[in-house]
Formats: structure tokens, C-alpha cells, sequence
């Protein structure tokens, strides 16, 4: 399904409205274009994670390569510069640069669309537990570093924590808000360390970590297992070593759990989308258009239609119609 967004300006507003649903989308912009091809520079669309696109970019010949490219880049998190034009068959036999797809576009005889596409992923949300210094310093860190921070303590409040963006008043408000996008740091110093380990470990959320020394880390994973936590459970909580060597202060222990969450954070834990294709790297199922030769990508193909027991997919609506017409 396509819904058409005529301007900038709604595209800019459509892409900050899914911002703040958190929802995974792909943004494609025509950064340059050969007549006759259709695209003009500045056109856009969205692309959201079901393979819809919202906007225009082009003909219909280029949209299916634009969807199957946003929904890659959802998976892999990276953007690319997407280049569809008819002679791009040799092209693909040099070395492709990073970051750059060549697509052939069969549809015309001549024209190039080059169009950049690029990932928006909700960030990832950093649940800091406590109101200990280091809790501090790890919101305000978190912010920094493009997380989105949640601070955890019944006796805080946001004067404590200016850099986060909600404050969970406990950890009973805070259970069912957990889930597999966000990062939790347990560090309350040993106050309630137990109770907040254990409801984040019994959640979905993708990392848990506490900060204690190992003899306390120990005391305390034991504690948890005589309390019924699973192994499995168990094994998902971290304490987190950042850097090597000796480190007292409030600030430094902060700055060093965060270089593990930013090691983390590249790995992509957390930051799995699910689309309407498999994930990037894996073989997508796709079909040769039989009128022009353009690649179908079959999950998010709009124009399709059977004969003799067949289901052929077209890229366009002109590309469908020759075919049926050439039954008749």
C-alpha cells in the first residue's frame, strides 16, 4: 500500500510523528537524477517496516529496489546510496564500494535515479537503577552518548536526574515497562541491589549489568539463585569491565560502563527490527519481472497476477498490464 505525501515538509513531519512512536522506519531521498527518469533531487519517501512507503521517489520501476533497500537497512542499521540505471550490468562486475548499491533499471532505455537511503531506529533506552553518583553520572553520560535515559528510584527526583527523559518512581512502576530495546544498570550501591537485579533479569531487556565489586557480584548472583532465578536468567547478568585498570571515582566507574554499552550498542543487541522480509545477509525471495527484466522483491510486490497455475510479479502497473494484454 502507498500513501502519497505531497510535500517536504509533511515527509519531515511524517518522520518526526514516527519518531515519537518509536516506530523503525527508512527515509529515501533522490539526491540526483537523469532524464527521462521521473525522480526529481529533494523528492521523498518513507518506507516503514511492514515494506508501506509513504511519498514518491520516482516511477514505479524504482520503487520496488527502494523498499527492498530500506527494509535492508532496517536490518543492518546502515545507510546506502541506492543507483539504479540501465547500464549498470558491467559496473557490477568491478569491486562495489561500501555503502553503495547499483540496481539496473530495465524500464527505460536511459535515465539514472541515485537516491540515499537511510535507517531511523528507535534509540536504545539506558534504565539506570539507583540514585547513587554513579547513577548520576551514568544518565548523564547516557545522554551524551545518544541513549535515551530512564532513571529508577524511589527517593529521586528529575532535579537528580536533569539528563533523563522519564523518571520511574519504583521498580513494581517499572516491570512492565521493560523490554528488549533497552540496556539496564543496576547501581544502587547495594541498597535494594537484589530486589532491582532480579525484575530486570526476569524482563526482555537486552543487557544487565550491576555495579559491584566481583566479591559482591558473586554474593549476589548466589543470592539470586537461592531465590529461584534460573541459570538461564542468571547467566544474562553482567557486571560490566569496561576499561582496564583501576577505577574509584563515581565518574570514571560511569564513563567505564558505558564504553561496555557502547561496545554493546555496536553489536546491535536490542536493535533488531522485524520486517516483512528475511533479515539482511540472508536470501530474499525475488522474481524476475517477465516484461521488463526488473528484480521483484516477492514480500512487498504490489503488482502480481497467475496464469497456468503461476503467479508472475510485475514492478509497475504498465508492466502487469502488457502482460495481461499479451494473454488476449
Amino acid at each position: 500500500m502507498q500513501r502519497d505525501i505531497p510535500t517536504t515538509l509533511d515527509m519531515l513531519e511524517e518522520a518526526q510523528r514516527l519518531r515519537s512512536e518509536r516506530r523503525p522506519f527508512a527515509m529515501a531521498t533522490v539526491v540526483a537524477a537523469k532524464q527521462p527518469a521521473s525522480g526529481m533531487p529533494g523528492a521523498r519517501a518513507i518506507i516503514l517496516a511492514d515494506g508501506e512507503i509513504e511519498g514518491w521517489i520516482g516511477g514505479s520501476c524504482a520503487q520496488p529496489a527502494v523498499i527492498r533497500q530500506a527494509l535492508d537497512a532496517l536490518a543492518d542499521g546502515m545507510p546506502r546510496l541506492l543507483v539504479l540505471r540501465p547500464d549498470v550490468a558491467e559496473e557490477l562486475e568491478e569491486e562495489a564500494s561500501p555503502g553503495l548499491v547499483q540496481v539496473p533499471m530495465l524500464c527505460a532505455s536511459e535515465g539514472e535515479l541515485q537516491i540515499f537511503v537511510e535507517p531511523f531506529l528507535p534509540k536504545i533506552e539506558l534504565v539506570v537503577i539507583g540514585s547513587s553518583p554513579v547513577a548520576r553520572a551514568l544518565s548523564r553520560f547516557g545522554k551524551l552518548l545518544d541513549f535515551s535515559v530512564w532513571a529508577c528510584d524511589a527517593e529521586a527526583d528529575m532535579e537528580a536526574f536533569p539528563d533523563a527523559s522519564r523518571l520511574i518512581p519504583d521498580l513494581e512502576a517499572l516491570r512492565p515497562q521493560l523490554n528488549a530495546r533497552q540496556y539496564v544498570i543496576v547501581a544502587t550501591v547495594n541498597r535494594y541491589d537484589e530486589a532491582a537485579a532480579r525484575v530486570a533479569l526476569e524482563s526482555d531487556a537486552s543487557y544487565v549489568g550491576v555495579i559491584a565489586s566481583q566479591k559482591r557480584f558473586a554474593a549476589l548472583r548466589e543470592t539470586l539463585r537461592s531465590q529461584g532465578v534460573s541459570a538461564e536468567r542468571l547467566a544474562r547478568l553482567k557486571r560490566p569491565k569496561g576499561l582496564p585498570g583501576p577505577i574509584l571515582q563515581p565518574p570514571e566507574i560511569a564513563f567505564s560502563v558505558m564504553a561496555e554499552l557502547i561496545k554493546v550498542r555496536q553489536r546491535r543487541i536490542g536493535m533488531e527490527v522485524e520486517t516483512v522480509a528475511v533479515s539482511a545477509g540472508a536470501a530474499r525471495a525475488e522474481a524476475i519481472d517477465p516484461i521488463c527484466g526488473m528484480t521483484v522483491d516477492i514480500a512487498t510486490a504490489r503488482y502480481h497476477t497467475e496464469r497456468g497455475g503461476e503467479t508472475f510479479y510485475f514492478c509497475c502497473a504498465g508492466c502487469l498490464k502488457a502482460f495481461e494484454a499479451s494473454a488476449s
